[in-house]
């Protein structure tokens, strides 16, 4: 047969406090373990998903090809990046050393999206619809080669 224990009146109220709350702590533990790992990837987009997740996206660890847009406008001028059928990055800034792509070419890249200003405002244009882009500065660019995929 089991002895209980006798706790003293004066510890009872805080032997009830820690055995209520032991659960809670656990809890409390348990959402700080997860929350310290969410933490890592603030990305909301499922297209920034798509285009790297958490990776550092200022490295060359992207690839597209270079798609003449037309109408387009930028740094490189009608000349985009078409990450797949339907993704197309506008190169606003460019903060490489490339001065110019080649359509067709595929080039590893790396970006940050900025804000569309004005910089080109007195480019020629015309009416024709643009296709839906990520406005982007280009922080690294480099051609593929044969070797490279």
């Amino acid at each position: 047969m089991k002895k209980m224990r006798l706790i003293p009146a004066v510890f009872s109220d805080a032997a009830v406090l820690v055995k209520a709350n032991l659960s809670g702590w656990y809890m409390l533990l348990a959402l700080l373990l997860f929350s310290l790992f969410m933490t890592g990837c603030d990305n909301e987009e499922e297209e920034l998903e798509t285009m790297g997740g958490c990776f550092p996206k200022t490295d060359c660890i992207f690839q597209a090809t270079a798609v003449t847009v037309t109408c387009g406008y930028g740094a490189f001028g009608d000349t985009w990046l078409q990450v797949n059928d339907t993704t197309y990055l506008q190169p606003w800034v460019n903060a490489t050393s490339v001065q110019a792509l080649t359509p067709g070419q595929k080039y590893k890249y790396g970006f940050t999206e900025v804000e569309q200003d004005d910089r080109y405002k007195d480019e020629a244009y015309c009416k024709a619809a643009l296709p839906k882009a990520r406005i982007v500065k280009l922080t690294c660019l480099q051609p593929v080669t044969g070797t490279d995929n």
